[in-house]
């Protein structure tokens, strides 16, 4: 009768080789790490913890040539990353969007203001602050080809603190692209899809720093 290889044998051997290929960055990394936690999600800890029992303002800043093209986003962004802390974060207290938009529409130099400034004005503990670097839901050059595009690298303000100590954290750049492989789309309604669903990431990327989530491993 043939011999049988123990399991754990066969788990040494694919963790072996995943090292010898590069890790948990290689294909086969990532196959290691679907058998270790056996199924296709990792558990993440919150990367900054300190929205518990606050009030926090959610503040997206677009240039004009984005606001031109996209006027409402600054609202639907900070709603879809507020409602997301609001559900996830213990005590939280959003301030709603709906007067951060205002109060941006209302002062039209608001971007200029100090964050604590800022915070102060819109009644709130800290601030999170999405700069976005870029938004778009076309491939460059192109009429009809849609892809959505989002960069930014968002930090997080305490307003009870002098301005100069004030930035409490800075995450690494997230930068989302939706379809991941490829251009899609040719009809006038994929625009709204691809731009409903690549908000709907960029938001999930954004608000799971703050909480602690289950995210993708992908093959």
């Amino acid at each position: 009768m043939r011999k049988r290889i123990p399991e754990w044998a066969c788990v040494w051997a694919m963790l072996s080789v995943a090292l010898l290929s590069g890790g948990c960055g290689s294909d086969l990394g990532r196959l290691w790490a679907y058998y270790l936690f056996g199924g296709n999600q990792r558990s993440v800890e919150a990367e900054f913890e300190g929205l518990e029992d606050k009030k926090v303002a959610v503040v997206i800043y677009t240039d004009q040539r984005t606001q031109y093209e996209f006027p409402d986003l600054n609202l639907t962004l900070s709603s879809a990353i507020s409602g997301r802390i609001e559900d996830n974060v213990d005590g939280v207290e959003i301030i709603p969007p709906t007067k951060i938009a205002r109060f941006q529409d209302e002062n039209i130099y608001w971007d200029e203001m100090d964050k604590t400034e800022l915070g102060k004005a819109l009644g709130a503990d800290y601030i999170v602050f999405v700069p976005l670097e870029e938004f778009s839901t076309r491939l460059p050059d192109s009429a009809y080809l849609y892809r959505g595009r989002v960069t930014c690298q968002p930090t997080v303000h305490d307003v009870s603190k002098p301005l100069r100590q004030s930035r409490v954290h800075e995450f690494e750049k997230i930068r989302v692209v939706y379809p991941e492989h490829e251009p899609a789309g040719l009809a006038t309604d994929n625009d709204r899809q691809i731009r409903a669903k690549t908000e709907q990431i960029f938001a999930d990327r954004v608000a799971w720093k703050f909480y602690d989530h289950d995210e993708e491993i992908k093959p």
